[in-house]
């Protein structure tokens, strides 16, 4: 029985001092005064500063992180300065040179006066300086009523996701003010780019024969080349044997008829003369003469050229180029033997392309008159843009529907003077017409899709954002219509609001919002 009280004494006793010890660290967390942060834009930089409540002859300490708006990193030089202004007082200020941290400016704050001051920031660097007047705050007058007035107000969790300065540095980050834009109704289609009319050329083997020309010197996939340009040599194939030994005793041969023509053409000249034969067996012998000769010229030929062949010293018919651009394929090597009509080369111009749009049939009564064509390529994160009757022209929009695809062609005409589109491209295209409207807007990449859901992630502090899900409207260029969800003048995440998304769904960012430097 004795035992059994020690045991029951000895837990008591354990319990007592837990709650004794939970109670003081309650009171230790109570016993601090009020957090502030504030969030302010210049025409330059982000400012998003933290600081306890301020107390007369106590130090607190200014955490202001500053980011440039240009590219949204942090500012890694300058002086930043704390001013506590009010008509009753003189202004105080408290200053540091340099940040502790690159865009984390600490800046400890002792004031001397109570009473309700302006708060105002000022950063001045190289590049710049700006001032964030931050509004009111209350100093208090000792520590007590600092005390006193964070118990009266109770911090409420808000909410919203936490994502640091510090994680928002590292990334490819930015956020934009949503504001009002003008779009226009659109039909999406599917497109591919192609050469224009006269500015691409099949160039074809104009005789059979073998590619004379060495590959050193063959044109190569992407040369530039000149209208009238020689791009290949082929050695036309002659008719007969191509044997050395029996091309040598055709000459032989031909040269034994030609001499023997000739013989019996100078024979009967003399015996014309005296009227000894007829005329007609002198034109005759005439004739088979210059037959001969021509016979004996052809198997010379023949011969010269097989042993040019044979030494790479042939020259043989030129294979030109029909019109000025760029070599996109070469179907032929040095050496090879080719047809007549073979496709040796393909030659574009892409200075000017072709954008061939295939609509289907359910979207053709919606345009009416086209006057605009955007269209993405895979590898260029921008829109392209095709004003009709300024930067493009419209070539031809079919009347006839396809009967096996069920869509109608459109082609439009545009320049590409950088040469930046390839021909053959796939393109997700646009082609707007209708009325312009005037509506709130988001570009697309501040957009995510929730499991089916768009939605988006509004910055309410230096480091906190609110999911909001959107209902969406029309596209236009880089931009998409925001029917509910955002409201205009709020600052939405354009870039990085994956990695906010993956900080909301991420179990470790679910704590309270807030950190030490």
């Amino acid at each position: 029985m004795n035992n059994v009280m020690r045991i029951l004494t000895l837990l008591f006793l354990i319990l007592l001092t837990a709650c004794s010890r939970q109670n003081t660290n309650i009171d230790s967390q109570l016993s601090k005064p009020t957090a502030y942060d504030f969030t302010h834009y210049s025409d330059k930089t982000e400012l998003f500063v933290e600081f306890r409540a301020l107390t007369v002859g106590q130090a607190s300490l200014f955490a202001a992180h500053f980011s440039r708006l240009s590219d949204f990193h942090p500012v890694t030089e300058g002086t930043a300065t704390v001013i506590l202004s009010s008509k009753d007082y003189p202004a105080e200020r408290f200053s540091i040179n340099s940040p502790s941290v690159p865009g984390i400016f600490v800046i400890k704050v002792e004031p001397r006066y109570a009473g309700q001051r302006q708060l105002t920031i000022e950063l001045a660097s190289k590049a710049f300086t700006v001032r964030h007047e931050l509004g009111e705050v209350p100093v208090y007058p000792d520590l007590a009523a600092a005390l006193a007035a964070a118990d009266a107000e109770q911090e409420e969790d808000s909410g919203d996701i936490p994502f640091l300065k510090e994680q928002q540095w590292k990334i490819d980050f930015a956020t934009e003010i949503i504001d009002q834009h003008e779009l226009q109704q659109s039909v999406q289609a599917l497109g591919f780019l192609k050469a224009s009319a006269g500015n691409e050329a099949y160039v074809s083997a104009p005789t059979s024969g073998h590619l004379l020309t060495q590959a050193d010197v063959l044109p190569k996939v992407g040369m530039p080349v000149k209208q009238g340009q020689i791009l290949a040599s082929l050695v036309a194939r002659l008719s007969g044997a191509t044997d050395m030994a029996q091309l040598e005793f055709e000459v032989q041969k031909a040269q034994a008829e030609d001499q023997l023509a000739r013989s019996e053409l100078n024979r009967l000249q003399p015996l014309f003369e005296i009227e000894a034969v007829a005329k007609r067996r002198v034109v005759e012998a005439q004739s088979r003469a210059e037959v001969t000769k021509a016979q004996l010229n052809a198997a010379r030929k023949r011969l010269e050229q097989t042993c040019n062949q044979t030494i790479g010293r042939a020259s043989g018919v030129p294979v030109y180029a029909p019109i000025s651009g760029i070599l996109a394929q070469v179907t032929v090597a040095s050496g090879s033997y080719v047809e007549e009509g073979k496709e040796l080369f393909h030659i574009i111009n892409p200075d000017t392309l072709w954008l061939e749009v295939r609509i289907a049939e359910s979207d053709v009564a919606q345009l009416k008159k086209p006057e605009r064509v955007g269209f993405k390529v895979d590898g260029f994160t921008s829109e392209f843009q095709i004003q009709l009757g300024e930067n493009g022209k419209l070539i031809s929009y079919g009347q006839v529907i396809d009967s096996v695809t069920r869509t109608v062609p459109m082609v439009v005409e545009f320049q590409n003077p950088q040469r930046q589109l390839s021909v053959g491209s796939l393109v997700q295209t646009r082609i707007y017409t209708g009325e312009k409207i005037a509506s709130i807007a988001v570009p697309e990449t501040a957009l995510i899709d929730d499991n089916g859901q768009d939605v988006a992630f509004v910055q309410s502090g230096g480091e906190s954002f609110q999911r909001r899900v959107l209902r969406l409207g029309l596209r236009d260029r880089d931009f998409v219509q925001v029917l509910s969800g955002l409201n205009e003048g709020e600052r939405v995440v354009t870039k990085g609001a994956y990695l906010v998304f993956l900080a909301a769904s991420s179990p470790a960012q679910s704590g309270a919002h807030g950190h030490a430097h």
